[in-house]
């Protein structure tokens, strides 16, 4: 980050977000996606609450990123907006620790691209989870990922206003929480639609792997428009 002030004042705003709810845009490539989303939802040790809303992850992917925290439903849910082919491969390589017809964590979205539908359902489980949260960003939320829903945008399958819709209402229900989200879409996503939905995030981090192998982390806080350098994830 570039010199002592300029951390100060990101640091200072970020905690600022962290405290009054924030949503954050998690632009990534492959390798570093895994890193980013474990720093965002908090070291273990801490036991944070988590929501995830997943288009594309597998529950046992979501569960390795949640251990070794609990899984009540007072402090975890999994918002299942996969595809129909992808949820029955994975509620059957998920057993005996995925989620069957009686898990209260586990909530399966009716239609993965009902937005609506998709966005009842999450903010019940965001609602439920809050209730029991000690303070302000200790309830964490991930959506992995939005490139689902971006490219059913490009495909003329989604409305990029009932896109914008779906992310302003998910935006303001975890900031009413005093809670800090995060959603992941490719570095390589369409540029046009992201041009329209940025403005409804806090901040734009971006995420790339270097030629080292090395994880990096570079920020963008929309309020302010400082942005940082690139800097260690």
């Amino acid at each position: 980050m570039q010199g002592d002030v300029d951390a100060q004042a990101f640091s200072a705003e970020l905690a600022e977000l962290k405290r009054g709810g924030c949503t954050l845009l998690v632009a990534s490539d492959a390798p570093g996606h895994g890193t980013a989303c474990e720093r965002l939802l908090g070291a273990p040790e801490l036991d944070r609450s988590h929501v995830f809303l997943s288009t594309a992850v597998d529950v046992p992917t979501i569960l390795t990123r949640h251990r070794p925290r609990r899984t009540d439903p007072g402090s975890f849910a999994v918002v299942d907006a996969t595809s129909d082919t992808r949820s029955t491969t994975t509620t059957t390589s998920a057993a005996p620790t995925g989620p069957t017809a009686t898990t209260e964590w586990y909530e399966r979205a009716p239609d993965h691209l009902d937005l609506e539908a998709v966005y009842t359902t999450t903010k019940a489980a965001i609602d439920r989870v809050a209730a029991d949260a000690d303070g302000p960003g200790e309830l964490r939320v991930c959506l992995d990922r939005l490139d689902t829903y971006i490219d059913a945008t490009t495909a003329g399958t989604i409305a990029e206003t009932e896109l914008f819709r779906f992310l302003h209402l998910l935006c303001g229900a975890i900031r009413r929480v005093d809670g800090m989200g995060h959603v992941h879409v490719s570095a390589s996503a369409d540029d046009d639609v992201l041009g329209t939905i940025e403005p409804l995030f806090d901040a734009t981090v971006e995420i790339e792997t270097t030629a080292g192998q090395h994880a990096r982390q570079r920020w963008h806080l929309h309020s302010s428009g400082r942005e940082t350098g690139w800097f260690q994830l």
